[in-house]
Parts: C-alpha cells; sequence; structure tokens
C-alpha cells in the first residue's frame, strides 16, 4: 500500500502508472459501478463510465472535500488510465487513494470501535443528505481503522438521492450496527464474533434468537427486532418502487428533510447503545495496577529497556500488548504501532486511551493461535493478519507472553522462532519469563513438570538458530529477561 511518504505524489499528481506496475488483487467487485484493486503497492478505483461525471462532481464538492481534509476519507484524485488496466478492464475512469499504512477491519475491532465506524457513517450519511446526496450503503466494511480512527473508504456508496426521503441502507444499518452493538450490550457479543461469520451483520430474525425474553424488552429491541419480526412473519414487505431516472433533490425539499430526520434518529439510537468500556472486566484489562508479581524496579528497568531499544524502528507491532502500556511508550516516541490482544476489555480500554490522545496506535483483536484469517469470496477479499503484517514491521513487542503461548497454545520455541522470522521484523523485544516463576507456575497448573527444563538458555539457543542477540538484562526478580534480537 501506499506509505505516508508517497501521500505528496498523490496530492500533486506526480506519479503516472506504468505497464510495468503489478496488479497484486482486486479487493472489490459488489458495487456495479466500479472496484478497487491493489496495483503494486498502490490502491486504486475504476468507476464505469456512465458514473464518471458523478463522481467527479462528488470529488469537487466543498462538504466531500471537507471530509478528505479530515482525513475522514482517504485523499484521492484522478489519475490516467493505465494501459494495461485497459486491456484488463476496459475503458473506466481510474482513482487513486491514499493508501491506509495498516487497516483493520470490522472483524478485527471492538465494540467501542464499532460504535465509533457507525458513527462515521451516520455524519457522512448527514453531510451528503444535507448536500442533495444520499449514501446508499451502510456496510461496516465501507470503515476501516487506522492510526486509531475510523475513515470512510467508498466513494462508490453516494449517489443522488430521490424524492421519496426513504434512506435505501436503513436495514443494512440496523444489521451491521445497531443490532450488533445491541447484542454487545445484551449477550456480550463482540464484532469478531458477528463479522467473522456474517457478513452482512445481523438480521432482526437471528438477533430474536440470540436474546432471552427480557433482553427484548427494550424500545430499541422493540424497534429494530419484534416489529420487524412480526411484520416478516405476517409477510408484509416495504418495497421502494423505483421507476424512471431519480430526480435530483435539493437540499431544502422534503425528502431531504424527511431523510435527516431519519438519520437523525438513528443517531439518537446509536448514542443509546454506545459501550462503555470502564464496565467491562476482564483478567487482563486492570493488569497494570494490579501485577504484585513486578517489583518497582522491575518495571522501571523493563520500560527502559523497551524504549531504548525501539531503535530506529518506525513500525511496531504489541503482541499481547493487554491495555496497551507499551503500545504507548512506542507511540509516544512517535512510532506507528499496532496493538494486538485477544481480550476484547482490555482493548477497548487502550482504544479509549487512543480516542482520548488522538495517538497513532491501532487495536486490533488478535490471537496468536488463531490469527485472523482472510476472508470474503475465495477468502480474496480482506487478507490474513499474517498477510498483511509480513514485513510491514521494523519492531515487534513480545512482552511477557511467550509462555502463554507455550502453556495455552503448546508452541515449542522453534514453533515461536519460526513465527516471529516469518513476519521479517528487523528486531524483536523479547521478555523471557522462566518457568520458575509464580505466574508460569500458575499457568501452567498441573502440568508444571513439562516445562521443567526451560529456562533461558534454552529459549537463546532456539533464537539463535534466526535472530542474533543484541541485548540482555535479567530483571531483578531473577525470574524475567529482557532481550533485544535481530534478525
Amino acid at each position: 500500500m501506499v506509505g505516508a511518504t508517497d501521500r505528496s505524489s498523490i496530492l500533486h499528481g506526480t506519479r503516472h502508472l506504468t505497464e510495468s506496475a503489478n496488479v497484486d488483487r482486486r479487493l472489490s467487485w459488489r458495487d456495479p459501478d466500479g472496484f478497487v484493486v491493489k496495483y503494486g503497492s498502490r490502491i486504486l478505483r475504476s468507476v464505469a463510465p456512465a458514473k464518471a461525471d458523478r463522481v467527479r462532481s462528488l470529488l469537487s464538492s466543498a462538504w466531500m472535500s471537507g471530509l478528505l481534509a479530515d482525513g475522514l476519507v482517504p485523499y484521492t484524485r484522478e489519475i490516467q488510465a493505465p494501459a494495461d488496466m485497459l486491456r484488463h478492464y476496459g475503458d473506466c475512469i481510474w482513482l487513486e487513494h491514499e493508501a491506509l499504512p495498516f487497516p483493520c477491519y470490522p472483524h478485527e475491532i471492538t465494540s467501542l470501535q464499532l460504535f465509533d465506524a457507525a458513527k462515521l457513517t451516520l455524519r457522512v450519511a448527514l453531510d451528503a443528505a444535507q448536500n442533495g446526496w444520499v449514501l446508499k450503503d451502510a456496510s461496516a466494511w465501507n470503515v476501516l481503522f487506522s492510526d486509531g480512527r475510523a475513515v470512510f473508504v467508498d466513494l462508490l456508496s453516494f449517489d443522488e438521492h430521490d424524492s421519496s426521503g426513504n434512506w435505501i441502507a436503513y436495514g443494512q444499518f440496523v444489521r451491521h450496527f445497531l443490532l450488533p452493538l445491541l447484542l454487545f450490550r445484551k449477550v456480550g457479543m463482540t464484532p469478531p464474533d458477528i463479522f467473522l461469520t456474517h457478513r452482512d451483520g445481523i438480521t432482526p430474525e437471528n438477533a430474536y434468537r440470540m436474546l432471552s425474553a427480557m433482553g427484548l424488552m427494550s424500545f430499541t429491541a422493540m424497534e429494530f427486532i419484534v416489529l420487524p419480526r412480526l411484520l416478516a412473519t405476517a409477510g408484509s414487505q416495504l418495497i421502494a418502487a423505483q421507476s424512471g431516472a431519480k430526480p435530483r433533490v435539493s437540499r431544502g425539499s422534503m425528502g431531504a428533510r424527511l431523510l435527516v430526520g431519519t438519520l437523525r434518529h438513528l443517531e439518537r439510537k446509536l448514542d443509546s447503545l454506545r459501550p462503555d468500556e470502564s464496565a467491562a472486566v476482564s483478567v487482563w484489562k486492570r493488569y497494570e495496577e494490579e501485577r504484585s508479581h513486578y517489583s518497582h524496579d522491575d518495571l522501571a528497568l523493563k520500560k527502559e529497556f523497551v524504549a531504548q531499544h525501539l531503535g530506529g524502528s518506525s513500525t511496531v507491532l504489541d503482541l499481547g500488548c493487554n491495555a496497551g502500556e507499551y503500545s504507548l511508550v512506542a507511540a509516544e516516541s512517535g512510532r506507528r504501532v499496532v496493538a494486538a490482544d485477544a481480550d476484547h476489555p482490555a482493548l477497548s480500554r487502550l482504544y479509549s486511551r487512543v480516542r482520548a490522545a488522538k495517538t497513532s496506535i491501532s487495536p486490533i483483536i488478535l490471537s496468536i493461535g488463531r490469527p485472523t484469517p482472510a476472508v470474503g469470496w475465495q477468502n480474496a477479499e480482506v487478507p490474513s493478519f499474517l498477510e498483511r503484517a509480513q514485513g510491514h514491521f521494523d519492531c515487534i513487542l513480545m512482552l511477557g507472553l511467550i509462555h502463554h503461548l507455550l502453556v495455552g497454545e503448546r508452541a515449542s520455541l522453534p514453533m515461536l522462532v519460526e513465527f516471529l522470522d516469518s513476519l521479517r521484523p528487523k528486531s524483536v523485544v523479547l521478555e523471557w519469563v522462566d518457568p520458575k516463576d509464580s505466574r508460569f507456575r500458575q499457568l501452567a497448573g498441573l502440568n508444571a513438570a513439562l516445562y521443567a527444563s526451560l529456562d533461558a538458555g534454552v529459549l537463546e539457543a532456539a533464537f539463535m538458530q534466526r535472530f542474533r542477540m543484541i541485548a540482555k538484562l535479567p530483571l531483578p526478580s531473577a525470574t524475567r529477561v529482557m532481550y533485544l534480537w535481530e534478525r
């Protein structure tokens, strides 16, 4: 993808496509008006000739220019049609989008991030409605997270709206945002629980089956689950009759006012479903305040070691980040950080910090033992986490994590070394926890004897197969050791 250093060339139009560029994959095809391709390291969008004037009008509008300037939509410009693309895809107009450094998708985010994605979707829809346009798609997949903030990425979701005042994307917004947030509040379902298996969100029928009678006893549940289900059971259907050309509606028309009213109503419903990070409970959410097994000197030396050995890294992956203590250390020194953890409450706490401080940290829900797979048609629409991560990060932080993978995943040290090497980082900052450590023994339980032969020497021998040891610091506790390794 296009990195930050390429932004000036996009803004000033100095780069041109050549026949030698590599078309990696077609990323979208569901919209008949165009599609997106990964072209070498760049993100390009084709637009059907019949929609060219509409897209040009959209990009030149003052309201869209404001969204682009604020970074809520990736900066976009029209480019000269690549010759090889013309041979592959015919006569289209082509746009180039500023690529997101490391995008995170709906099946990798917290519920609070999904809430922010919904807020952005409504913000974009309201801006459109107030300026004579309509947002025709309200999919959660149209909002990606990068550097800790939501970005709306589908320019072909805009159309000139008709005079009816109906929002064609109403049902999709409910399925992708309102019902998932309601299910999180009632039964704790997270976005990964939903979007890994339900690409098009949650239907009222599915939500009805998932909730108890008490869970359905709210105005929101009645409006978006019970009533639609009753109408469906009765065989009722709401059909939007569309025939002929759709008349353009001025921003002050009755249809526009009805559309804005609908969006404002959804906005109020959405606000009532805002996830409360402070109410969530987990072992790891408050780990920073509760880790009595570390001494004050241990923590001070550990933090100093991490800060000193980030080196010249510009991109950092913090695996098993908990609530992001060391992700924040890296971000505060100017690094771009992806913070990964499988614990939803801990990651929600980190995202709350990111929102407040506007820090360049991308939280991502990730289990190292079961990393996010590629998803979509033929697993080709969204690449896996491992594919995106390979070669992307200068430095990987792996602090107090290896013993969890040894015990919880039954992964061996050679397997972990191979995994880290496959990501191709320049360096790894690692904390080794000895099997004699109280937390290791607690974690291993009755299986503690399986790990009795492991020690720092065994770890070092395994890592030296593919890495060079640059620095080593035993912590005062005598059961934990900090390392800096380089490939």
